[in-house]
C-alpha cells in the first residue's frame, strides 16, 4: 500500500511497501506481520520493507516505533532500513528486537542474507505497548543510533553505502507500528588532505575548496589535527581530496586510511611530479601551475565531483 506522511518542516514524505503486507496512513506505517518469510539467526519470520522517497547520504533519520506483543522467543523487529537499491542488493538497518538484542546494527549481504555487525542490551527489556523514539545519524560511514535521546551504539561501516534510499524494516508475526517519520538531510564532507604550506595552501582556497563547495560539499581540512581526528574527519566523509606533489607521509597515512575503507578518493599532482611506485597505478588529476592549468584543473576536478555526487 502506498502512502504519504507530514514531515516537521511540512514537506511529505512518499511510501511504497515493497516486502510485507502493511498499513500506511498519512500519519503512521504498520507492519501487519504478514508476508513472505525469511530465515535468520536460526528462525524463519515474515519480513518487512516500507521503503520512503527520499534518500540518506549525510543526516538523520528519526521514527517512533512501537511493538504490539511482549518480547519472547518468537523474532520481533522494528527499525530504519538505509543505502537500499532492491531486495537482492546490499543494505544496512538498525533495528530493535533484531539478533536477540535490545539493540542493533546489521546489513544483508547479496548471497549470504542478514548478519549483525553491532549489538547491545538485552532483549527482555523492551516492552510491548509503548513508544519508542529511534534515530539514526549516518556522517560519511559512521552510523550512530540512539533510542528515546541516548546513545546506544556506534559502529563504522566497513564500506561506503552504495545506495541511498531509505525506509522502514520490520519482521516477525505481529504487528509493529511507525509514527512520526523524519528525516533531515545536511551537506556530505570532503576532506581535503595535503601539505599545508604555499603554493599548496593557495591552490587549495583558489580550486580545491572553491569546486568542492560548488558541487554542494562541505568542505573540511586538518592541518595540524591528531591523528584520531584526522582517522575520524575520513571515516565522516563522503569524498576525500588528496594533493600529493610533494611525497609528505602525512598525507599519504591519510590517503591509505581513506583507501583501506573504500573511499573515494580525487588524487591531485603537478606535471612532474615523481610519485612513489605504489601511487603510480591509481588515476591522478596532473595539473600545471600556470593561469590555463588552473582553468584545466578545475574543470577535471569539477568533473570527479560531479560524478560521486550522482552515484
Amino acid at each position: 500500500m502506498d502512502g504519504v506522511s507530514a514531515t516537521k518542516n511540512g514537506s511529505k514524505v512518499h511510501w511504497a511497501a515493497v516486502q510485507g503486507q502493511w498499513e500506511i496512513t498519512e500519519s503512521s506505517q504498520q507492519f501487519l506481520g504478514k508476508g513472505p518469510s525469511v530465515t535468520a539467526h536460526g528462525q524463519s519470520f515474515p519480513l518487512g520493507i516500507a521503503l520512503t522517497n527520499k534518500v540518506l547520504q549525510n543526516g538523520k533519520c528519526r521514527v517512533t516505533v512501537r511493538f504490539a506483543a511482549p518480547f519472547a522467543e518468537d523474532e520481533q523487529v522494528g527499525g530504519v532500513v538505509l543505502g537500499y537499491r532492491s531486495l537482492e542488493q546490499h543494505y544496512v538497518f538498525a533495528e530493535l528486537g533484531a539478533a536477540r538484542s535490545a539493540y542493533s546494527v546489521g546489513e544483508f549481504v547479496s548471497g549470504l542474507g542478514w548478519r549483525s555487525l553491532a549489538a547491545a542490551g538485552q532483549l527482555q527489556n523492551l516492552q510491548p505497548d509503548r513508544d519508542y523514539d529511534l534515530q539514526i545519524e549516518l556522517l560519511g560511514q559512521e552510523l550512530k543510533v540512539q533510542v528515546d535521546e541516548v546513545p546506544v551504539l556506534q559502529h563504522l561501516l566497513a564500506h561506503p553505502l552504495e545506495g541511498r534510499q531509505i525506509g522502514l524494516i520490520a519482521a516477525g508475526s505481529n504487528a509493529v507500528s511507525f509514527s512520526n517519520f523524519v528525516c533531515t538531510t545536511s551537506l556530505p564532507r570532503a576532506f581535503v588532505v595535503m601539505q599545508f604550506a604555499e603554493p599548496y595552501d593557495t591552490f587549495y582556497r583558489d580550486v580545491i575548496q572553491r569546486q568542492a563547495r560548488d558541487a554542494g560539499f562541505d568542505v573540511k581540512a586538518g592541518p595540524g589535527a591528531i591523528i584520531q581526528d584526522l582517522q575520524r574527519e575520513i571515516e565522516q566523509s563522503e569524498i576525500v581530496i588528496a594533493e600529493i606533489t610533494p611525497p609528505n607521509p602525512n598525507v599519504f597515512y591519510e590517503l591509505g586510511y581513506a583507501h583501506a575503507l573504500g573511499k573515494p578518493t580525487i588524487l591531485l599532482a603537478q606535471r612532474g611530479a615523481e610519485l612513489p611506485f605504489d601511487i603510480r597505478g591509481f588515476r591522478v588529476v596532473f595539473y600545471s601551475d600556470t593561469i590555463g592549468g588552473k582553468g584545466d584543473v578545475e574543470r577535471s576536478l569539477r568533473k570527479h565531483l560531479d560524478a560521486i555526487t550522482s552515484r
